[in-house]
């Protein structure tokens, strides 16, 4: 019989909880579990952790590929991130830190992978002080820096975006919960079949915000003419609605 790999899920989340409470579990997609911490200014912060086994051999990481921050509250990106104007990705220092201590479970350095299971051999508790450990000493520092001026430059547009348009949803979902739900269904529909129009059969409540929209800084001097633009709004909602087509 296969080696299974043993639960590591509750586990890995309590530890992140008691240990950076500021981050809250949002979602597990394709092995990777995505925790979440918000900022003021509706800025979010991504810490996205693999996990992943074969051949009897489970291995947990710090998935540098996703790991930043943005101005929607949805750590996933499935477009790839140099696609995604309203998000930065977070990197380390790249030489190991040469004060991490030795572990015979993981090499040092930010992108090595902490082993919690050899075949029968499970070390969970052992392996997840080691990732707490890499997550301190490389993944919330590269977090922690501040943003540089070209990228703050590049995403301020879609912070004026989030402050004007989040705070209406979530509003919007506990005033109006049967509209919130067919603002996402259609949201989900739509992006499922590939469509990324924001002018045609759209909710009222979508219609009014386009409009809006259209009035922000860096929105109103290019909306009409950019579809792009037009695209990436509509994306933007989908992460803001927490779908994944």
């Amino acid at each position: 019989m296969a080696v299974r790999s043993v639960p590591i899920k509750r586990k890995l989340i309590q530890m992140v909880e008691n240990h950076f409470p500021e981050f809250h579990f949002v979602s597990e997609l394709g092995g990777i579990y995505g925790f979440v911490r918000e900022q003021p200014g509706y800025w979010y912060d991504y810490l996205p952790i693999n996990r992943y086994f074969q051949g009897g051999r489970g291995v947990m990481s710090i998935n540098w590929y996703w790991l930043g921050g943005g101005y929607v509250p949805d750590w996933y990106e499935w477009n790839g991130i140099s696609n995604t104007p309203w998000r930065i990705l977070a990197w380390p220092a790249q030489q190991p830190d040469p004060n991490e201590p030795p572990s015979q479970l993981a090499a040092p350095g930010h992108d090595a992978v902490v082993c919690y299971q050899t075949g029968s051999l499970a070390q969970v508790d052992q392996a997840l002080e080691v990732l707490r450990d890499k997550l301190e000493r490389y993944a919330l520092p590269a977090l922690d820096c501040p943003i540089r001026p070209s990228d703050e430059r590049r995403i301020q547009q879609w912070g004026l975006l989030a402050q004007h348009i989040l705070p209406q949803l979530q509003l919007l979902e506990i005033q109006a919960p049967e509209e919130y739900k067919e603002l996402k269904t259609w949201q989900k529909r739509t992006a499922q079949r590939q469509k990324r129009g924001m002018n045609e059969n759209v909710p009222s409540i979508l219609a009014r915000w386009r409009e809006e929209i259209r009035q922000l800084p860096g929105f109103a001097e290019q909306w009409d003419i950019s579809p792009t633009l037009q695209n990436e709004t509509f994306n933007w909602f989908t992460h803001a609605l927490y779908l994944h087509p």
